[in-house]
């Protein structure tokens, strides 16, 4: 037995009417096979006029806003404009199963089957939500919660005198999350060095982080540094997309400074007040990071200078000697370097 949903017609007003997204008070008796369920990211289901399709969307992620529903529309029916309407129930009573073909709901969303070969209807579950339409996109006025699912959606006409053969056109429904404009973001150091003295700091945004602690930020490019006392600083831009859950894994470079030092003929040069031997240039390659002092003694000549050697980083010490001249005559002022004549 067809199912038809009666509206008094008047001239192109029962047009305007359901062109209109509203709120439906009151249930209704949802009668109709259960073609199949629709969940998020899953195959498009099939079905027929006055068929039922359930909508399922657990479990819900903190970053989903919403559901959006796609259905494509064959040519056949696109033929009967003004023929057809989409509905969405919520509040189904029983929980829709493949045996029961009774069900009571209250309507949430109705429009005509659009001339074209799809629509898009997105559900919001939440009122201060961010989620918009567009010319071939509807969203509904009122909020679905999670917690009303499952829905129902069907396509019954509203006309008489539709042929049988409209009846077994198929459908397909299939429906995808709309995530909110944030995601989370945390860190992770792939090669810890367990050391107790090393002192790790970890930031996102400049805001400073414990390792692995989740961070929600909004999507787009966000900027993560990792510094440490014994390695040398990571730093690199990372971009979440809306949703997404990422866990950035970096990689700490523990090598140890490199530091060639010159020793002039004749010299004798201290590291931390251990002696170097030479002439010629001496690469120390186990220095630790930190404060370190070096002296060059040359003669009654005695030059110490103390320096900081970061994590990884590449020093080169030389004795520099420099002889400056300066010609004090009044109105003068020349200078003089080493060598001038």
């Amino acid at each position: 037995m067809r199912q038809i949903l009666k509206i008094k017609v008047k001239n192109f007003v029962p047009l305007l009417l359901l062109c209109m997204i509203a709120q439906f008070a009151g249930a209704e008796n949802v009668r109709g096979k259960v073609a199949g369920t629709a969940v998020p990211n899953g195959e498009p289901v099939s079905f027929k006029p006055e068929e039922l399709v359930v909508l399922r969307t657990e479990p819900v992620s903190r970053f989903q806003g919403g559901l959006e529903l796609r259905m494509q529309i064959p040519p056949s029916l696109r033929r009967y404009q003004n023929s057809f309407a989409l509905l969405i129930y919520r509040d189904v009573d029983p929980v829709p199963t493949p045996e029961n073909r009774s069900y009571s709901g209250t309507r949430t969303y109705m429009r005509l089957l659009p001339g074209r070969e799809g629509m898009y209807v997105r559900i919001p579950f939440t009122a201060n939500h961010q989620i918009t339409g567009d010319a071939l996109t509807d969203v509904l006025p009122v909020p679905v919660d999670p917690g009303e699912f499952p829905l129902i959606v069907t396509v019954l006409p509203v006309m008489k005198g539709i042929p049988d053969s409209a009846f077994r056109e198929i459908l397909t429904i299939g429906t995808t999350p709309i995530w909110k404009n944030e995601g989370s973001l945390s860190l992770n150091i792939t090669n810890p060095s367990d050391d107790p003295e090393e002192l790790i700091t970890a930031y996102i945004d400049g805001q400073e982080v414990e390792i692995g602690e989740i961070l929600y930020v909004e999507a787009g490019l966000h900027r993560v540094r990792i510094d440490s006392s014994q390695a040398q600083t990571v730093e690199k831009m990372v971009a979440i997309e809306p949703g997404e859950q990422l866990i950035v894994d970096l990689k700490l470079d523990y090598r140890l400074p490199e530091l060639t030092i010159s020793i002039p003929e004749g010299a004798v040069v201290l590291l931390d007040g251990e002696p170097l031997s030479g002439p010629g240039p001496i690469t120390a390659v186990d220095i630790r990071p930190g404060e370190h002092t070096v002296t060059y003694r040359l003669g009654e000549l005695d030059v110490s200078r103390a320096f900081t050697v970061g994590p990884g980083a590449k020093i080169s010490i030389d004795l520099v000697i420099e002889i400056d001249i300066f010609d004090l005559q009044e109105g003068t002022g020349n200078q003089y370097g080493a060598g001038d004549g």
